[in-house]
């Protein structure tokens, strides 16, 4: 017998946001690197923050080569530079189970792949 999960739902908002450079794109991705699959929207935003929560420096995403790289934003910003990245395809939403989990789309990880190889 399976049991329904109730998943939570994922609501975007990139607010208005019509585009965002390059470079602010990389730093989402690379961000995103450790998360794939084992983590949200809301700890990448933290991540890129450069929050000092306990959940962050236990599982030492401060070392993240994108760490604090938006500290001069709010998190509502950074979650919506996040869901921009969604909504255009170079991140995307997985669950597993009830949780929604980062993934590369193709286009995002075409770019994070030539990062790697540089």
């Amino acid at each position: 017998m399976s049991r329904n999960a109730e998943r939570v739902p994922a609501s975007l908002g990139p607010l208005h946001i019509d585009h965002l450079p390059e470079e602010e794109i990389q730093i989402i991705l690379r961000g995103a690197d450790d998360l794939i699959m084992s983590g949200g929207r809301t700890l990448l935003a933290k991540i890129l923050k450069g929050s000092r929560a306990k959940k962050i420096l236990k599982l030492e995403f401060d070392h993240s080569p994108a760490y604090g790289d938006f500290s001069h934003l709010t998190v509502e910003e950074i979650t919506a530079r996040i869901d921009w990245a969604i909504v255009n395809d170079y991140l995307g939403v997985e669950y597993d189970y009830r949780l929604p989990l980062l993934i590369y789309r193709p286009r995002g990880w075409a770019i994070e792949l030539e990062d790697l190889c540089r």
